[in-house]
């Protein structure tokens, strides 16, 4: 009998062991994003700058998490030097976040280590690549998310900040970034909303059925269809609350935005998706449930759009799905 009771103690304590050890790994969800530079530079190549927007806009860093940058540097140069040029590289890193909507106050810390150690000394005078680089460390664990994506139209984001998590059923070139973009439901026709019973927050509908004159934001007739099943989705899903994002193609990627005739300003994206935004509210959708941002042609589809198949995958209104 007393080895019985000694028997059932010691598996109770046991699972209790199991259930509490659980509990704490259940809490604990990092992830690390490294961010890579040029020999002896602090600042970041156009590529990285498109991977940190990568990130973001896919809802890998967003305010509302605890946020680590730790900079580095290869053993070219003195202790000293490496030490100064691996915190210069994590204040630039934090600089594109803030500058790009994450909360400051998410950075936790902020700090440069220099050069890395290696059990085995280099004498390439190329260095070492893979340690010219900045740690950005997410810990996800314990926070509330706050949503903190910012339009390509810089701070022109009303109706407050987005929740992103990006792409398409297509495969996305984004150069050497090394990022995919997340999933991307496209849909046209009666059926477009059809499963938003069965969609996380976070997804995102391409509306192919939206159509605008070319350089315009005037909506055409025979894109009415589309937003009223937009609008009656909407309205039969009373808690439903979304991000309306508008694309556009065939412009550089340094320019922000196309040029809209109507205001002879480079915002087309932003005015196409406060069109739909606008029309909602006229329809009686409450503003509080909507966003709109417009992001150029930042996240297109494809890289290049060389031909007209390509463009018509990079023009486009998306509907990102923020709670239900």
């Amino acid at each position: 009998m007393k080895q019985n009771r000694l028997a059932i103690f010691y598996w109770c304590f046991l699972l209790l062991g199991t259930l509490v050890c659980a509990k704490g790994y259940s809490q604990v969800r990092k992830d690390t994003f490294r961010i890579y530079f040029a020999l002896n530079v602090p600042e970041l190549s156009k590529n990285m700058q498109r991977k940190i927007d990568l990130l973001i806009y896919n809802d890998k860093i967003y305010s509302g998490t605890g946020i680590t940058i730790v900079g580095y540097a290869d053993y070219l140069g003195t202790e000293a030097h490496n030490k100064g040029l691996s915190l210069n590289r994590a204040k630039n890193i934090k600089a594109y976040l803030v500058k790009n909507g994450i909360d400051p106050d998410n950075i936790v810390t902020c700090v440069g280590k220099g050069e890395i150690k290696h059990e085995e000394d280099s004498t390439s005078a190329e260095g070492v690549p893979d340690d010219r680089r900045v740690d950005i460390v997410v810990n996800y664990s314990n926070k509330r998310r706050i949503s903190s994506h910012t339009g390509s139209s810089q701070a022109r984001n009303k109706g407050g900040s987005g929740t992103n998590n990006k792409s398409s059923s297509n495969t996305t070139k984004e150069g050497n970034t090394g990022e995919n973009t997340a999933d991307t439901t496209t849909l046209t026709g009666t059926g477009m909303f059809k499963d938003i019973d069965k969609m996380q927050a976070g997804q995102v509908i391409v509306m192919r059925n939206v159509y605008f004159p070319l350089g315009s934001h005037i909506i055409k007739p025979e894109s009415y269809e589309a937003l009223e099943q937009l609008f009656k989705t909407l309205k039969d899903n009373p808690t439903l609350k979304i991000s309306i994002e508008g694309h556009v193609c065939c412009i550089q990627n340094d320019v922000p935005d196309a040029v809209d005739n109507q205001t002879n300003q480079p915002e087309l994206s932003f005015n196409r998706a406060k069109a739909i935004f606008n029309y909602l509210v006229r329809k009686g959708i409450d503003e509080s449930r909507l966003q709109y941002k417009g992001f150029g042609k930042r996240f297109p589809i494809v890289m290049d759009d060389r031909n007209e198949e390509d463009a018509e995958l990079n023009r486009r209104v998306e509907v990102r799905i923020l709670s239900k």
